[in-house]
């Protein structure tokens, strides 16, 4: 029995010390590792300084999904896609819903329509929005990078989000049915309907 401890002990540190290689890399390297045991699981919500290999099957891992608020960035690297967190948009007022959560919306990617985002109202308090930018990078946005190489999808992120979560793109969706179906309901929006159906 205690043999069979010992056994377990040198079946993970090899597995760690393999593991050290295969974090070893980095995302501008020429050659990436292609002799991987164990692929990681998907990580939808990446943080810090951290790696991870893909199976090029990962259909998340293939959109290059995240649920932090991330935009493309320009890359003079083809073979390396860079995306950069956009932050978090919150309300200027500070304002909790009644079941005591804050309101952390998902900004817009692109610059129009974030600015645009700005000048609505809080969908809670209808207080003004604001943007909180992500510079958890040395002052920059945390930066992820994908790289598709044979039968694996490679993953870095630089930099550690000093900001809250943004809702996720689902529940912007549903956030955003919700208020759609509240305006179509909406006294003056039925009134305006029973107008046009008269005439």
């Amino acid at each position: 029995m205690l043999k069979g401890a010992d056994d377990s002990v040198m079946e993970q540190e090899g597995s760690s010390s393999q593991h050290g290689e295969m974090t070893s890399w980095d995302i501008n390297d020429i050659k990436l590792p292609q002799h991987v045991s164990q692929t990681d699981w998907f990580q939808e919500w990446p943080d810090s300084y951290v790696k991870h290999i893909y199976s090029s099957e990962d259909k998340n891992a293939q959109r290059h999904h995240s649920s932090w608020a991330m935009r493309n960035t320009n890359n003079h690297n083809s073979r390396i896609l860079k995306k950069s967190c956009l932050g978090v948009v919150v309300c200027g007022n500070n304002c909790s819903t009644l079941d005591g959560r804050k309101i952390y919306l998902r900004p817009a990617i692109c610059d129009k329509a974030r600015q645009k985002q700005q000048r609505e109202c809080c969908p809670n308090c209808n207080g003004p929005l604001r943007l909180l930018s992500c510079r958890g990078h040395g002052g920059y946005p945390v930066t992820n990078f994908w790289r598709h190489e044979g039968q694996f999808i490679f993953f870095q992120s630089k930099g550690a989000h000093d900001h809250p979560r943004p809702e996720t793109k689902l529940e912007a969706e549903a956030r955003r049915s919700i208020q759609k179906a509240k305006t179509a309901f909406s006294p003056s929006s039925l009134r305006l309907k029973r107008i046009q159906e008269i005439e």
